[in-house]
């Protein structure tokens, strides 16, 4: 997602912290039985919040930063 793609009305709803595995899967694309997958084999990074998993955005954002990308 490119800068000007952002709603500047709404920057909170485009990159939240903390979001459940189903809104983190639809807004990338990925199927929810996927996504939940990962989530409970620590493929992204999760926590518990009462009695939701939620995905740590923030957390996922900052390893891909740090991974070594090639074309």
């Amino acid at each position: 997602m490119e800068l000007e793609e952002l709603d500047h009305a709404k920057p909170y709803a485009q990159l939240r912290d903390l979001e459940t595995i189903e809104g983190w899967a639809e807004r990338n694309g990925i199927a929810y039985g996927v996504a939940r997958a990962w989530a409970m084999k620590a493929v992204i990074p999760t926590l518990k919040v009462g009695k939701r998993r939620m995905v740590n955005s923030a957390l996922f954002r900052s390893w891909l930063l740090e991974q070594d990308w090639t074309a």
